[in-house]
């Protein structure tokens, strides 16, 4: 207690000169003990926990001692894997009972959920419950709060998506009357590059925004074989990526930025749509995977068969976008091939990351040994509980995306126009104040001083409204992305989209406010004739 009270007083004698703070080497203590990787890196571990509970409990059905559990499960490659690794480890090498172990690993542990569940893996333990059943009440359990804290997330989502959008009207309007209020009052640029720059920081705030509040997981595996789809969009993207900069970079210098933005964009709009067609394939397997694998059970289950007679007796119509998939999984088969590899060749040319933790979970249990109709039955709620959230979040992110677009070309329609109409304006103020009219004319005229209009800062215009065009360009490609997810290369149909409206506006906009000029100058001559 003596010390506890007397803690204080070396930082206040640390601290006690006049004027100052604390000292520098208390400020850099106290930013060595923030956690930047909890800041900055992002895993799915709630999924990947869900995974490895669904794939421990498919495995555990087939009654294997707990230490090859532990080693089998640590060998997964998830985010939460290290550690159940951790706790093989400590119960191999040190020789501790493995609900023991599970609680020494616990207490190191900063993630709560993780925490959690070897706390009570270990009470399981220790009172002597099987595994099998604890794994499978806990995958249940880790099922339904999975689903739950997905529709949150969604509910977040779709309010940050409306209010990402109000975030641009209001900041592109507030710029917009910036620009206007020249016509009137000497407004500094200064103010309004200030101005600009503010909305375009909101902008990106809210794309970081949806980007961190979209529920994170992994829709695309990491396999060396892929799917066909994203090794035509991998080759494109090779190719057409630096041709459509070196394009771009080449029109812009001798041509214009708009006609830059139009030819990069057509450049880059086959690799965006590529990776949105494979997108498309992958949500279709997403939702056939759980089909295939509970009918594929059943068959096996019931009629006591191997996983080659089963698929031999399937369906094949049932299967939906699997079909070409399982046919070749079949012939592979037939021909003796190593099932592991056969397995693992369906998945990898699936280009789903959930068909390829469903086809572990499901074929881990069958070749361990495990209750085939259990296992299936595992395998195949896990696979449609997620592609059912998915759907969900497709239906948000696709209606924001359509949105984002169209608000795009609107925002930037208004803002060019308004713009030049400024700079044209601002021109003719410019010749009138040239001329040095004598003050009768205009007191003749009925105008006062007070309201005659003052020329506006010209010369910046062009050069802020280029910059900002191409910060909202590249802020509206990223939010959409950002709210549906999938594979890198679906940006790129969203930046291409986003490039060719921007150069269409450049280029339509300002023709269409000097013809609409031109036609009102020409109007009073014609009113003035005999």
């Amino acid at each position: 207690m003596n010390s506890t009270k007397s803690s204080p007083r070396p930082n206040e004698k640390a601290s006690s000169k006049p004027g100052k703070g604390k000292t520098p080497a208390d400020f850099l203590k106290r930013f060595q003990n923030i956690d930047l990787d909890s800041l900055l890196s992002r895993e799915p571990k709630d999924v990947d926990l869900l995974t490895q509970l669904t794939h421990m409990s498919a495995v555990a059905t087939s009654g294997m001692s707990r230490a090859k559990l532990f080693e089998g499960t640590a060998g997964l490659s998830y985010s939460t894997s290290k550690y159940f690794r951790q706790v093989h480890l400590v119960a191999q090498r040190l020789n501790y009972d493995y609900s023991r172990a599970c609680e020494l690993v616990a207490d190191r542990i900063k993630d709560e959920k993780v925490s959690n569940l070897l706390l009570h893996f270990a009470t399981a333990l220790s009172a002597g419950e099987p595994e099998e059943e604890f794994l499978s009440r806990e995958a249940g359990l880790q099922l339904e709060t999975y689903g739950k804290e997905y529709g949150r997330n969604l509910e977040a989502l779709q309010k940050w998506a409306d209010a990402y959008v109000a975030l641009m009207v209001s900041a592109t309007l507030i710029v917009v009357i910036s620009l206007v209020s020249m016509m009137i009052y000497p407004f500094s640029p200064t103010a309004i590059i200030g101005l600009a720059g503010l909305m375009v920081c909101v902008t990106f705030i809210g794309g970081w925004l949806i980007f961190t509040v979209a529920p994170l997981e992994v829709k695309t595996h990491r396999l060396k074989v892929r799917s066909v789809e994203q090794d035509k969009a991998s080759k494109l993207a090779g190719l057409l990526l630096p041709a459509a900069a070196i394009a771009g970079l080449v029109v812009g210098m001798f041509v214009g930025l708009p006609y830059a933005l139009i030819i990069s964009g057509l450049m880059i709009a086959p690799v965006g749509y590529m990776a949105l067609r494979d997108d498309w394939k992958i949500d279709a397997r997403d939702r056939d995977i759980s089909s295939f694998i509970r009918a594929l059970g059943s068959v096996m289950s019931s009629a006591g068969l191997t996983s080659v007679d089963g698929l031999s007796r399937l369906n094949r119509r049932s299967l939906g976008s699997l079909e070409p998939l399982v046919q070749r999984l079949y012939v592979r088969l037939k021909n003796s091939i190593s099932p592991d590899l056969c397995w693992l060749r369906l998945a990898a040319e699936s280009g789903s990351e959930l068909v390829t933790r469903s086809v572990r979970i499901f074929w881990d249990g069958v070749r361990a040994g495990g209750d085939i109709a259990q296992v299936s039955t595992l395998a195949s709620q896990y696979a449609l509980k997620t592609s059912l959230l998915r759907a969900d979040r497709k239906m948000v992110s696709t209606t924001f995306s359509f949105v984002v677009l169209a608000l795009h070309a609107v925002l930037m329609g208004i803002m060019l126009f308004v713009t030049e109409v400024v700079q044209v304006f601002g021109g003719e103020l410019a010749k009138v104040q040239s001329e040095q009219i004598q003050s009768g004319v205009a007191s003749e005229a009925g105008v006062g001083n007070l309201l005659v209009f003052s020329s506006p800062a010209l010369s910046f215009i062009p050069m802020f409204i280029t910059t900002v065009a191409l910060l909202l360009t590249a802020a509206n490609s990223f939010a959409p992305y950002a709210a549906s997810g999938g594979h890198r290369l679906k940006l790129c149909i969203y930046a291409a989209v986003m490039m060719i409206i921007s150069g269409v506006a450049l280029i339509v906009i300002p023709q269409m406010v000097h013809g609409l000029f031109a036609n009102i100058a020409e109007q009073p001559g014609v009113a003035g004739g005999p």
